[in-house]
């Protein structure tokens, strides 16, 4: 087979809105330059590439004209162009949002596009003759579930381990999700065995703070740092985000140190790797879900369950106001969104692609049920609307990520739906 790598500054000029939490964050300086960064493998006359950004997630509008620019360009098919986020929370806001007094930069945007299109052209009129080695390791204690759960059967966000919860340390009876701790890697190498270009897929929420006033691609910008000055600096590391909507970092560990941490495992994986056969299959599915969203019903429900308690916390009246006014600006009553779940067939190994913020149950379920000798869940792919997806069993449980219209968009089957998409995909690839 043969592969192409190419790497690309998509960072933009400072002065402009960054993605991510509930205040508003104006960059005014770059603590590290953003990329998008691809590779495209090429078997048999078929072709399909992996694009990485260093963004909050990724824009249905973006992903389309860079597809549509791709398939002119490069003869890739657009169900065969996977376009993901490391879901950096120190990028440019490219969204635009109903409970946001801002939204993204129209010109930014469209540059981007054209620079995700670029990077991938570049990548086609360099190919080289290419082996795949793929790794597997463990990164155990550089991530955690950002929820514990409470007698009442709630959960409740904590950002410390072991968990401590103001209000509700006597309620707390353990975490309230699995861990996914893998760290996989797919390398291309060259015919004199050098290393050209390395997909990472490690599963931990990057969150920088809500201080952060600069550009920074966050962890996964350390781990790829780490990892070019091992291969070179030429050589681009795609930072594949896990399921990560239930998981932060080691509360007790800078992102600086998870980044080079999970780039060392990385590194180590790749020495006891394994090569896929020696002539590929290249395959690929995506399937577009029809899925209903949520109703303010839910919400309301939500609301009145506060209103009920006796005795509310500051911090709890403050989140009953908060979810109040999600209420009066909820604007997808009603309303289906159309989400792309997106597989890719790599010789024995799939690439698994998610929209929003999947839990970890849901890639562990996926990779439970994989024909595949290996598989990797990539999370906020191709489009962000799908929000946090938990698995059903966890949509009610009234943590962040799981209150309906807040950060929840979706009914809670969704997440069934898109694990049984997938499965499906790939089910139908390796027969």
């Amino acid at each position: 087979m043969r592969a192409g790598v190419a790497q690309e500054k998509i960072t933009p000029k400072l002065g402009g809105y960054l993605g991510g939490y509930w205040n508003t964050r104006i960059a005014r300086s770059v603590k590290s330059d953003l990329y998008a960064k691809a590779i495209v493998l090429e078997c048999d006359g078929k072709r399909m590439a992996i694009v990485a950004n260093d963004l909050i997630g990724m824009v249905p509008e973006i992903a389309a004209a860079a597809r549509k620019r791709i398939a002119e360009q490069c003869g890739i098919a657009p169900e065969a162009v996977m376009i993901c986020a490391t879901h950096t929370h120190t990028g440019p806001e490219i969204r635009d949002r109903k409970d946001r007094s801002y939204g993204s930069d129209p010109a930014y945007n469209a540059e981007l596009a054209k620079k995700i299109a670029s990077v991938v052209e570049s990548t086609c009129r360099n190919l080289f003759e290419a082996e795949i080695a793929v790794g597997l390791g463990d990164a155990e204690g550089y991530a955690k579930c950002r929820y514990v759960r409470l007698k009442d059967g709630r959960d409740v966000a904590t950002y410390s381990d072991p968990p401590r919860v103001p209000g509700y340390d006597a309620e707390v009876v353990g975490w309230a999700g699995a861990l996914d701790n893998s760290v996989q890697t797919l390398c291309l190498e060259d015919a004199k065995s050098r290393v050209r270009a390395m997909a990472v897929n490690f599963a931990a929420h990057p969150n920088a703070g809500k201080k952060a006033t600069y550009y920074w691609a966050e962890w996964p910008g350390d781990t790829a740092k780490r990892i070019a000055e091992e291969y070179g600096h030429d050589v681009p590391c795609l930072l594949l985000q896990g399921a990560a909507g239930d998981v932060q970092c080691a509360p007790k560990m800078t992102r600086e140190q998870v980044g080079k941490a999970i780039a060392e495992v990385a590194i180590k994986a790749h020495e006891k790797a394994a090569q896929p056969p020696a002539n590929p299959v290249l395959d690929w599915r995506m399937e577009m879900l029809e899925i209903p969203c949520c109703s303010r019903i839910e919400l309301a429900e939500v609301i009145a369950w506060y209103r009920r308690k006796k005795n509310l916390a500051d911090h709890e009246k403050r989140l009953m106001d908060r979810l109040t006014e999600f209420y009066e600006v909820w604007d997808k009553e009603g309303r289906t969104l159309r989400l792309p779940v997106q597989c890719f067939r790599i010789g024995d190994v799939a690439v698994v692609g998610l929209p929003g913020e999947p839990f970890t149950a849901l890639g562990l379920e996926i990779k439970r049920r994989s024909p595949a000798k290996q598989t990797f869940v990539v999370g906020y792919t191709n489009d962000w609307r799908a929000a946090y997806v938990p698995p059903a069993d966890q949509a009610h449980r009234g943590g962040y990520g799981e209150r309906p219209c807040e950060a929840r968009y979706l009914v809670a089957e969704a997440a069934e739906m898109i694990v049984n998409s997938a499965v499906k995909s790939l089910d139908e690839m390796w027969k």
